[in-house]
């Protein structure tokens, strides 16, 4: 497996000493500076995450974590921080309790974080590229560009953008996802703009690896191929988290006719608002976990085996979904990339044959319709692909099954989306 890392032991100390140090570190702050901050869980948020920076850095050898850290002190060009003196003690407390951990885990490891610390002071004390910098004048040719790398650090959010159009299929379980990130998540999910302040959907959530495991069982639907018909999980569901996104009638009516009478719930213009809703806020959650360092995988495949409406009695929305008040949408699979490895690959040998996708699928050749809904069911076999070369569906069709496990990537491709200014 090839790295570009350059202190891993160091590295990996960091992410297991993660959440002790910065407790401590927070501790420290409120004994002796107790007037500093009254959010003692704030504080030590902010301090997790500059270890977080510190780990990124010292496992890809660059300062690019520590810059962004540093940007996040800064609203418009203005630091945020009425006074650095204490947040620049914590800092060198923090130095205190790296060392003995770093110097015995790796030589040079402390000195680098020293580095990086030293750094994240220089751009908290001096801020970030000015126009008189730069050698561009604000107002020439440059001015967009300055600006925005002045005050907005565009070049960055493009970057995520760009990272949250691709699927992880693969995951690193050595790694767990912070307590205090996935609260940080979380809010996000709970906060975000819906059509009149209405709650429109639900979340589900965990980071339990056994609950994820399960539950990542049931999620049929990523098309191998359409002639034959087969298809694999969709893996990015078996992440370090998992988040579900479920469609509801919301408690409140605030839409109304043209005749000022109230909508129904049941009216298919407020399943349509749960649905941008829905968008709206797995987009930010998305893009506060890719800023994070964390990688995604969203998918829509949570459909049964053999009608046991698994996803909506694991929920406790069976009774819910059935009368049409909820709808699983949506998932969200949150969590770190194994290193070294294409995002495409996954460690599932298990493909589904028979179906190109995971509506309504049976093993049972018995079984015609689905139990519960009475929906035609479509018949499966489940093949390990390191068991054989060929198999027959249980329609009479023939797969050459593959030699590897991957799933088919779209983000190479051009999509025409036209943008047009309205005259």
């Amino acid at each position: 497996m090839k790295m570009n890392s350059k202190y891993l032991k160091a590295s990996h100390l960091l992410k297991e000493q993660n959440h002790n140090l910065s407790n401590k570190v927070a501790t420290y702050v409120k004994e002796n500076f107790p007037y500093r901050t009254r959010e003692f869980e704030k504080c030590t948020r902010d301090v997790s995450f500059i270890i977080q920076a510190l780990e990124s850095c010292l496992r890809e050898n660059n300062k690019q974590h520590v810059e962004y850290i540093a940007r996040l002190f800064f609203k418009g060009g203005e630091l945020q921080l009425k006074s650095t003196e204490v947040e620049f003690i914590a800092y060198d407390y923090l130095l205190t309790l790296l060392d003995p951990l770093l110097t015995e885990a790796e030589e040079g490891a402390h000195d680098y974080c020293k580095q990086l610390i030293d750094q994240l002071k220089h751009y908290i004390d001096n801020g970030f590229e000015t126009y008189s910098d730069s050698g561009f004048k604000v107002n020439g040719p440059n001015r967009e560009t300055t600006i925005k790398r002045m005050f907005y650090n565009w070049d960055n959010e493009m970057e995520i953008i760009q990272k949250m159009q691709k699927c992880q299929r693969n995951w690193d379980y050595s790694r767990n996802v912070h307590p205090e990130i996935i609260d940080y998540l979380l809010w996000h999910a709970e906060n975000a703009p819906s059509k009149q302040h209405e709650a429109y959907y639900d979340v589900y959530w965990t980071a339990d690896r056994k609950v994820i495991e399960q539950a990542s069982k049931y999620t049929w639907g990523s098309t191998h191929s359409r002639n034959p018909p087969s298809t694999w999980r969709n893996t990015q569901a078996n992440a370090n988290m998992y988040m579900v996104f479920v469609g509801k009638e919301p408690s409140t009516q605030l839409n109304c006719h043209s005749d000022g009478t109230l909508k129904e719930n049941k009216d298919p213009a407020r399943w349509e608002n749960a649905y941008v809703s829905i968008g709206i806020a797995m987009g930010l959650v998305m893009r506060a976990a890719q800023s994070l360092g964390l990688a995604t995988g969203c998918n829509k495949s949570h459909g049964d085996m053999n009608g046991d409406m698994f996803w909506e009695r694991k929920l406790g929305i069976e009774e819910d979904v059935l009368a049409g008040r909820k709808k699983i949408a949506y998932g969200i699979g949150i969590g770190y990339p194994q290193e070294g490895r294409s995002r495409w690959e996954t460690d599932d040998y298990e493909l589904a044959i028979g179906s190109g996708n995971g509506s309504k699928l049976t093993t049972d050749l018995n079984m015609e319709t689905h139990p519960v809904t009475g929906k035609p069911m479509r018949k499966v076999e489940i093949v390990d692909i390191r068991t054989k070369d060929k198999a027959v569906d249980p329609y009479g069709n023939e797969h050459i099954l593959p030699t590897e496990s991957s799933i088919k990537i779209n983000t190479m491709r051009k999509r025409i989306i036209n943008i047009t200014e309205i005259k």
